[in-house]
């Protein structure tokens, strides 16, 4: 893993984290209690705060960035899939983004969504929580059923179980 401070804006990051040796972490990022970063996933604090709540993943190959002065807030329990791009977005507490997705520029992802594989989210798409929202660009599609929520939160908790996992018995072969 490469962390890097860049002038006086420096990570700060729970000592329960798992961060893959290939993930970069720059500049204002913060990452909370359990949070997992994984392999060549990029957050570039340069210019605003990354923050990453408690208990959330972000996985492989994702890029998390800002634009000046519009932080990313990332809640806790979510999961970011393989191949999402956020940009200086907030995504609230039990989220999931699917893979490949991008979410732009102050757009919001409520509470218990699910953003679709694949997905363009703009700031424009209305609020709401406990959503299914897909398409590019994105639109609400139904209502998440109580069952989806729990998904959600369970593939959360299955990465907090996987970090561990991986910070007590991964081991470079070279």
């Amino acid at each position: 893993m490469m962390i890097y401070q860049l002038g006086d804006l420096k990570p700060q990051i729970n000592s329960t984290c798992f961060i893959a040796k290939s993930a970069e972490i720059i500049g204002d990022v913060i990452l909370e209690e359990g949070v997992s970063i994984w392999f060549n996933a990029v957050l570039r604090g340069d210019i605003a705060t990354i923050h990453i709540g408690k208990n959330s993943n972000v996985q492989d190959n994702s890029t998390i960035h800002i634009e000046t002065d519009i932080p990313c807030i990332v809640g806790e329990n979510v999961t970011v899939g393989h191949n999402v791009v956020l940009h200086s977005c907030t995504i609230e507490d039990n989220a999931l983004i699917g893979m490949g997705s991008t979410i732009l520029n102050n757009a919001r992802i409520g509470k218990n969504c699910l953003v679709g594989a694949n997905s363009l989210v703009t700031h424009s798409l209305p609020y709401q929580e406990g959503c299914l929202i897909m398409g590019a660009p994105a639109k609400i599609i139904r209502k998440l059923t109580d069952e989806e929520i729990q998904a959600n939160i369970k593939n959360a908790q299955h990465y907090v179980s996987n970090a561990k996992r991986f910070n007590q018995t991964l081991i470079p072969l070279t």
